[in-house]
């Protein structure tokens, strides 16, 4: 994906001047190659993987303005509404698949943090500064339509991610717990296309048992899926279905509104604990 902009990039005239009055690049900033290399230098590259990162999400965006406004059945009933969130979680969690393209020898790494940081600033704004119930964030995140409802789930799931890009870059507990956000976001998907069997605990939102497997299966899954794109060394797996099932109760018995939260948490003081109890 990188070199594919580094070629969009080495012919924009704009980047051409910018090579051209850099002092060291001088002599050599005569033909398009030399562009590309001096784009390609720790600090573009770490530019480029995040500009990557925004785009990614914008495309998340247009898809659940999609899903949510579509006609499905005739009429518009809530649970399309709510596909649009899931959507975006999915997306969102799956950021991860573009740190390995960051360079960590410049500290232009920790733009990887600006996707987070950017969205925890949109949700603010949102849900506190404009409080219209019409807007698009609104339609596609919240799910009582009320602005302020930003900055409940979506707004959590946010800085969590921001805190893992900054203190658990490329790390194993980041793709565990990024795994652990794709399977809540697979869970309410599943349990309200196919839940069957309800349950609910004190404080807690109504859920499904079939969405708390998805939220086991898709953890463990995603668990693997992460390590390996990370290139980090896998776990066993007895390891990786303790972490699936942690996930899975976490979500399913954490306060309404709180899990994003919560289960983050529950997996961080979880995960040294089974490395213990089930050693590798």
């Amino acid at each position: 994906m990188i070199p594919v902009l580094l070629d969009l990039f080495e012919n924009i005239p704009i980047i051409k001047r910018l090579v051209a009055v850099q002092p060291e690049y001088t002599e050599i900033a005569t033909n398009s190659n030399d562009v590309a290399v001096w784009i390609s230098s720790p600090l573009w590259t770490n530019i480029l993987a995040s500009f990557a990162m925004v785009v990614y999400y914008k495309f998340a965006i247009e898809l659940a303005c999609f899903v949510r406004t579509k006609n499905w059945t005739g009429e518009q009933p809530k649970r399309i509404e709510n596909i649009s969130r899931n959507v975006l979680h999915l997306f969102f969690s799956s950021v991860i698949i573009f740190w390995p393209y960051f360079d960590q020898s410049c500290w232009s790494w920790k733009l990887a943090a600006l996707l987070p940081a950017v969205i925890l600033s949109r949700l603010i704004y949102k849900g506190v500064v404009v409080g219209d119930p019409s807007d698009a964030d609104v339609l596609n995140l919240s799910l009582s339509g009320s602005p302020s409802a930003l900055l409940l789930g979506p707004f959590l799931l946010a800085g969590v991610f921001f805190w893992l890009t900054l203190y658990q870059f490329m790390t194993e507990e980041a793709a565990i717990i990024s795994a652990m956000c794709f399977g809540d976001g697979l869970a309410p998907l599943v349990g309200s296309l196919c839940g069957r069997h309800f349950f609910n605990v004190p404080f807690g939102r109504l859920k499904t048992i079939e969405g708390s497997v998805c939220v086991f299966l898709g953890t463990v899954i995603a668990c693997y899926f992460n390590l390996y794109i990370l290139g980090i060394p896998l776990l066993p797996l007895r390891i990786i279905l303790a972490y699936g099932g942690i996930a899975a109760v976490a979500e399913g018995t954490s306060p309404a509104n709180l899990d994003n939260l919560i289960t983050p948490i529950v997996l961080h003081f979880s995960i040294e604990r089974v490395k213990e109890l089930l050693p590798p």
